[in-house]
């Protein structure tokens, strides 16, 4: 029977899973974008060039385990799509430490209902007087500050 708070003895994720996500990801570097060589690409990222020939290579005689330090070194100098691709491998998403944090859609819906809670309030009784408005401004004003960020005016302009 196997202890429930054992820690995991095995691997994450398969080798061939993440040399057939590399091998994508340099196929991409070399045919597509042509932006590497197979000499600039192993000296950038501070591989041997026989590394990255056994994670293209599709003869399993010819392959051999590709580490993780040379999977993230060369998925580092691919760019981001490389360096996620292998990250969501393993269930996990990367972003930049300098991006914006990422909205929090069930926050930005409970803050927005709170304060269309007090314009519904006042507006109960079929109208807003002039001792409900003021709340109801802020409380719209509020509204729009909440989920602004989520509407096409609140986005960066690429």
């Amino acid at each position: 029977m196997q202890d429930g708070n054992a820690a995991q003895s095995g691997p994450i994720v398969s080798d061939e899973r993440i040399r057939d996500t590399l091998r994508r990801q340099i196929d991409r570097a070399y045919t597509i974008d042509r932006s590497f060589t197979r000499a600039s690409l192993a000296s950038e990222a501070g591989v041997n060039v026989y590394t990255l020939d056994a994670i293209m290579s599709r003869d399993p005689a010819k392959q051999r385990r590709v580490t993780m330090e040379d999977a993230f070194s060369i998925a580092s100098v691919l760019g981001d799509r490389a360096v996620n691709a292998l990250l969501a491998l393993m269930g996990y998403a990367g972003r930049r430490l300098d991006d914006p944090d990422a909205m929090q859609p069930m926050l930005i819906a409970a803050t927005a209902m709170a304060h269309l809670s007090t314009i519904a309030t006042a507006a109960a009784d079929g109208r807003i007087d002039h001792t409900e408005q003021p709340g109801c401004q802020e409380a719209a004003d509020m509204i729009i500050a909440t989920v602004l960020p989520m509407s096409s005016a609140g986005r960066p302009k690429a």
